[in-house]
């Protein structure tokens, strides 16, 4: 039975144990979906204004839900990792059919655990800082080649960028002819597996003794599984090449992950080498294209951040450049929400969410909290030189299960941010600010990030810092 009191709903359980669930939004499932996908940040925004910072939402296969949007309680669903939280059981319905049984993603408990050893030296800022002349270089050849004097799209052009570092630093892929290959199959994997039907497929449905019987479904299903099967060949004839070589200096991450070893010794099989290349590439690729186009579409509308980042560029300690990244992922976060599937019963506050039920930081809302932020909704980069944000910075999630590869994401970041403002004075096609609109499974500008491209008056080529 339920009944409602002073805005808590509690509910009885078949066992007689009650739980205090927080106040929500009684539109049917199908309307609050259609509003989320339109505008999440302001749909999350909005439900904190009228709830509080701890609300239930409901979306369409999705009812069980609590979104918290205050710094201190999402400390609290991410130190639920410890015992109730579970954010690999929270994804796997939704990813496991993109990357997998075997991905930092959507695994629990001890797999997750050596997975995450072994692939934690491979992404130790001692390693991927050595990433930093390739990433320029790759940076620099592709904007070389982008068209001056006319409007562009600045996320497609970063996606190219993005690709090819992951190919590059991540797969180890350098061979033109493979890297052509790759370019060529992995469009047919990622553009159908931004569509919501991929994320709606049971996992039991993709299994390879069913997969005949979805070739008939229409797109985006059919090429999704087409897509996969061409990248999965690709990348397993890449992991047998790898293997045959004799033992080298090669630096890559899959060079890496083929040498690593767990505390009995055993190495990583293909399979599961193949599900953490692809979490990589799902979760790097879009995700950082969209991070520096939502860069430069803040920098052209803010000229004095954009001219002190100029002349800054060449700061040996990069404090400016690193404010900037890291203001952007603030103002503009890339992913909605973190979310963990409740094992237990979890407090949170006055509410108590039981087990069965899904909780998850708002990002966007969490960082734009004015009790952490001073004049949250300005875009400030001296606010990370000065020290005045105090709290609530979680682009990359947190707890334990925090983004592994957190590091390179960021010097990415940089690295182009830096090569791009070098070589290219950017200005803005209109000064109204773009949309965060949700495209595939992030939070992009909703037209592109579009700018007119320029040749800067005075290129600078001072070598890439270490």
């Amino acid at each position: 039975m339920d009944r409602r009191f002073i805005g808590i709903q509690v509910s009885v359980s078949e066992s007689g144990e009650s739980s205090r669930l927080p106040p929500g939004s009684r539109l049917p499932a199908l309307v609050q979906s259609a509003l989320f996908a339109h505008d999440p940040p302001r749909y999350l925004e909005g439900a904190r204004r009228r709830y509080g910072p701890v609300f239930r939402a409901r979306f369409v296969g999705l009812d069980k839900y609590v979104y918290v949007t205050d710094p201190e309680l999402s400390r609290r669903v991410f130190a639920s990792d410890r015992d109730v939280g579970r954010a690999g059981d929270a994804r796997k319905d939704f990813l496991e059919p993109i990357v997998g049984e075997h991905s930092l993603l959507t695994m629990e408990g001890e797999p997750w655990v050596r997975h995450r050893r072994l692939l934690g030296p491979a992404f130790h800022r001692s390693h991927t800082d050595s990433y930093a002349d390739e990433i320029a270089e790759i940076a620099a050849d592709h904007l070389g080649h982008w068209p001056l004097g006319t409007e562009i799209e600045l996320r497609p052009l970063m996606q190219e960028i993005t690709l090819e570092v992951i190919l590059r630093l991540v797969f180890g892929v350098t061979e033109e002819s493979r890297l052509e290959r790759f370019r060529k199959a992995l469009p047919r994997l990622l553009e159908p597996a931004g569509s919501a039907l991929i994320y709606l497929l049971p996992p039991s449905l993709t299994a390879p003794e069913r997969r005949e019987r979805l070739r008939w479904f229409p797109n985006p299903i059919a090429s999704f599984m087409e897509g996969r099967d061409r990248v999965d060949e690709l990348i397993y004839e890449e992991i047998a090449r790898r293997r045959a070589e004799p033992g080298g200096e090669r630096n890559d991450v899959l060079s890496l992950l083929l040498h690593a070893r767990d505390e009995q010794g055993a190495a990583m099989t293909d399979v599961e080498l193949r599900d953490e290349l692809i979490t990589l590439l799902t979760a790097g690729h879009e995700t950082t294209a969209t991070a520096l186009a939502w860069t430069f579409e803040r920098l052209v509308r803010h000229p004095r951040v954009m001219d002190r980042l100029r002349d800054e560029l060449d700061d040996p300690d990069e404090a400016y450049l690193d404010a900037v990244a890291r203001e952007t992922l603030r103002v503009r976060p890339v992913v909605v929400d973190a979310p963990r599937l409740l094992a237990g019963p979890l407090e949170l506050g006055d509410y108590e969410i039981p087990a069965g039920w899904y909780v998850a930081p708002a990002i966007s809302t969490v960082q734009h909290d004015d009790s952490a932020v001073e004049r949250p909704n300005e875009f400030l980069p001296e606010r990370f030189l000065e020290g005045t944000l105090r709290d609530g910075w979680i682009p990359f999630g947190g707890g334990k299960r925090h983004c592994v590869g957190s590091h390179l994401a960021l010097l990415e970041l940089r690295v182009v941010i830096r090569e791009t403002m070098r070589r290219l004075r950017l200005e803005p096609v209109e000064q109204k600010p773009e949309r965060q609109q949700l495209v595939h499974v992030t939070l992009a500008p909703s037209r592109g990030a579009r700018v007119v491209a320029r040749r800067a008056k005075a290129p600078r080529t001072a070598p890439a810092p270490v």
